[in-house]
């Protein structure tokens, strides 16, 4: 079988959208190989919006 972790992250996701609120994720800017632009970092973790326009051009 496939992981279900990106089922599940994807099924949170459109939870929250369908309540019209916004998705984000929060990374540990500490852990070894994140590369997440520093001037956004607080306490150690940085906060990224995953909404569909916000991710859009990726």
């Amino acid at each position: 079988m496939t992981p279900s972790r990106p089922y599940l992250i994807r099924a949170i996701s459109d939870w929250i959208l369908d309540n019209d609120c916004t998705p984000h994720l929060i990374v540990d800017a500490d852990a070894k190989g994140a590369e997440v632009p520093r001037q956004y970092v607080e306490d150690g973790k940085v906060v990224l919006n995953i909404s569909p326009t916000a991710v859009r051009a990726l």
